[in-house]
């Protein structure tokens, strides 16, 4: 084994002047490679060059620059130094690699497939810049030569330079990538419907931001329940990209995975960053199938995708907002003509009817003609009382009523109207409000289904339960009654309304019947912002 040493000792100062000078333009790994490889070619005969980039906030070895490879480390775009595990990587990561040293019969050139040049060993270099673990840099010439002490103390000395370029080249690319991410957040987020539904909004946001940053899954989620190590995460909108540009990012991967790590929008996440959404209760969260897979840029893009998103979303719940108002004025309005026209023309024909009945004792009557009286009144009695239920049912709630307070008024009425029990199972008031919208559909679902159970079911009793979980809430209406057969009922038009009415709060309502039995109509909404 021969060794190999400088072979012109006194242009040693200039050798390092023009690596400086070269290393001055270099502004990636490749390119500090480009610039050293000559220079120590004219010194050591070296033929070929390489490094590898760490990151110490990823744990892992980003980027891999090199000069002059050979065929068997340069094909599939450098695939042989970009995968696999190799010992200076080995040295460098357990901190056992301080100083250049001769990496004999190189793993990574054993295992090459290919012609390597005749490279069997390389010398490695440790890269640091103030104590900070920047890389390793490799160098190699063919043959079975081992550097001399002297030529390794040259290599550090360069190496000190080549650090000094590779951290150069980290801060301007991790500043490029900052300002091209923000830029094209930007872009991202004029292209968001901000007429849309809030929901809707937060599922297009995070939908365009996995396809614009390809990170592996993004989403929306809300915590439910108390505080702590039990508290369940529930995901609001989520957004997964298949073909995410950190799966090709690593080297060699060192991290321990966090076994206390929870994964909810992927099936495994070994890397999460959450932070709370701006001016709501949500969190927006990014997961990587990878350990340590997001840096301090990650965490300012998704901080700003955040503000963002906030902003949109309160201007989206200003709009919905904006837009209820005006449909409850147009339903006011509908309400009043109903009541000034409709109700009371159907007051005038009941009183009509009344007169026209006591005038007719004195007149022989068929008893069809006393059957098809007596029929019209009924009906009239029974549209008035469909149009008085109409108009309530347009009405907004009275300013400042809750939605306990709305129920137990219309109990106390139905129960002096009715023989049947009713009862309502609540607690005296409720964490959170639900917002306007949300208890308007809950009241007019609840009107339906006390309708239906008074109507049809024959029941005795009925209960209306509410129940509130975190911000979880649900509301069931349960009674005693004949039950019926639900495929046909689901035909029906109260059914149909009832179950639209639900949607369009975000909510769902599931309806169970067993003839004989009786039936439940369960409506489970999750409570927005907006709520009290």
């Amino acid at each position: 084994m021969e060794e190999r040493g400088l072979s012109n000792e006194a242009n040693r100062l200039m050798v390092f002047k023009e690596i400086a000078e070269a290393l001055n333009e270099a502004n990636d790994v490749s390119a500090a490679m480009e610039a050293i490889l000559p220079k120590l070619g004219e010194a050591l005969g070296l033929k070929t060059a390489w490094a590898f980039r760490y990151d110490a906030c990823r744990k892992s070895f980003v980027e891999v620059g090199a000069s002059k490879l050979p065929p068997a480390l340069a094909c599939c775009n450098e695939q042989p130094l970009r995968t696999g595990w190799c010992e200076c990587q080995e040295r460098f990561v357990h901190g056992n690699l301080n100083e250049a040293v001769n990496i004999v019969r190189c793993s990574r050139l054993r295992d090459a497939q290919g012609d390597t040049f005749d490279l069997r060993f390389h010398a490695s270099i440790p890269l640091c810049s103030k104590d900070e673990p920047l890389g390793i840099l490799n160098v190699a010439a063919p043959g079975r030569t081992v550097f001399t002490a002297e030529a390794l103390s040259f290599l550090e000395t360069v190496g000190q330079q080549v650090a000094v370029a590779v951290d150069r080249a980290r801060i301007l690319q991790s500043e490029r990538a900052r300002a091209s991410s923000l830029h094209k957040l930007a872009s991202v987020a004029s292209a968001w419907t901000l007429h849309a539904a809030p929901k809707k909004l937060l599922q297009q946001a995070v939908e365009a931001f996995v396809e614009a940053f390809h990170y592996p899954a993004c989403g929306i989620v809300t915590m439910l329940g108390t505080e702590g190590d039990n508290q369940d995460i529930e995901v609001i909108s989520v957004a997964e990209c298949s073909d995410s540009a950190q799966a090709h990012a690593y080297v060699y991967e060192t991290a321990e995975i966090d076994k206390a790590l929870s994964s909810v929008l992927l099936a495994e996440a070994k890397s999460v960053v959450s932070m709370p959404l701006p001016l709501t209760h949500f969190h927006v969260r990014m997961e990587s199938p990878l350990a340590h897979a997001f840096d301090w840029v990650d965490e300012e893009v998704l901080q700003t995708f955040a503000w963002h998103l906030a902003a949109a979303y309160v201007n989206a719940q200003l709009y919905a907002q904006g837009m209820h108002d005006a449909h409850w004025r147009e339903r006011r309005r509908i309400a009043a003509d109903l009541h000034d026209a409709v109700s009371q023309r159907l007051f005038s024909a009941q009183l009509l009817l009344r007169t026209a009945t006591t005038q007719m004792p004195g007149i022989e009557q068929s008893e069809a003609v006393t059957h098809t009286l007596a029929r019209v009144t009924t009906l009239l009695a029974e549209s008035q009382a469909e149009m008085r239920d109409l108009i309530r049912t347009l009405r907004p709630l009275a300013e400042g009523a809750t939605l306990l307070q709305a129920l137990r008024k219309r109990v106390r009425t139905l129960e002096m109207q009715t023989d049947v029990r009713i009862l309502l199972d609540a607690p005296d008031e409720l964490a959170h409000e639900p917002n306007a919208k949300l208890r308007a559909a809950l009241l007019a679902i609840a009107d339906e289904a006390l309708h239906n159970a008074f109507k049809h079911a024959a029941a005795t009793t009925i209960v209306v339960a509410v129940r509130l979980d975190g911000l979880r809430l649900s509301l069931q209406i349960q009674d005693d009654g004949i039950g019926f057969v639900q495929v046909r009922a689901q035909r029906g038009l109260g059914l149909r309304t009832m179950a639209e009415r639900a949607e369009s709060v975000g909510a769902r309502m599931n309806l169970s019947c067993t003839p004989g039995v009786g039936t439940s109509v369960c409506v489970d909404a999750l409570l927005m912002d907006g709520d009290t």
